[in-house]
């Protein structure tokens, strides 16, 4: 059973649309945009929720979304005249989201 991280003001809102928000502290995408941190735990339960979920036309937009702007700040981090990192970067983070995480999150927007 997924492990709920947020408080939903609305408890159809999606898990996905939560962890857009980066004006919430504890999302997905605030970490990774606004703290640099990419949330190993997070990124898997988003994973856990397309793979069980068929997902809405707003749902699969917002996801299109987190996957740019994940793959942004990996370009971002790499780039050398630019002052973003990923804090906790490693190779291994990178390979699971470019041949795990990601395949699976664009799979379900088919």
């Amino acid at each position: 059973m997924r492990t709920v991280h947020l408080e939903r003001e609305n408890e159809n809102q999606s898990l996905i649309a939560i962890n857009k928000d980066d004006e919430v502290e504890d999302s997905f995408c605030y970490k990774l945009f606004e703290l640099g941190e990419f949330d190993v735990a997070k990124i898997q339960e988003l994973v856990s929720y397309v793979s069980l979920n068929v997902l809405n036309n707003n749902e699969k937009n917002v996801l299109k979304w987190i996957i740019q702007g994940v793959n942004s700040c990996f370009a971002y981090h790499k780039d050398a005249n630019d002052y973003y990192v990923i804090k906790n970067y490693s190779k291994k983070i990178e390979d699971k989201w470019g041949m795990e995480w990601e395949v699976v999150l664009n799979a379900a927007l088919v």
